[in-house]
């Protein structure tokens, strides 16, 4: 049976700061909502790692391995969208370069 370690714990209680003021953060900065479904996965990746030291060693193991998997898919489809919306589709950028003469 796994044990508790201090390092996961550690990591829970910093992660579920953001957790707790996200109504608040969301509130004040719409921009950061595609990064939070993310964020929530990481946060429950190190909820299922600490509660598998308790119970259903072999539930929370799968459900750690799960939220980290979609944790990356949610991260990199927030990374894709922000790149295709601030690079892609928005204004080109026109760079003041002057020529050198020789």
């Amino acid at each position: 049976m796994p044990s508790l370690e201090i390092n996961e714990l550690t990591v829970l209680i910093i992660l579920s700061i953001p957790v707790a003021f996200s109504p608040y953060l969301l509130k004040k900065r719409r921009d950061i909502m595609k990064w939070f479904p993310g964020y929530y996965a990481l946060f429950m990746v190190f909820l299922c790692t600490n509660l598998e030291a308790f119970v259903a060693p072999d539930t929370f193991n799968f459900l750690e391995h799960f939220f980290a998997m979609m944790s990356g898919i949610l991260m990199c489809t927030a990374a894709l969208y922000e790149s295709y919306r601030k690079v892609l589709k928005g204004k080109p950028i026109n760079l003041n370069i002057k020529k050198v003469e020789r």
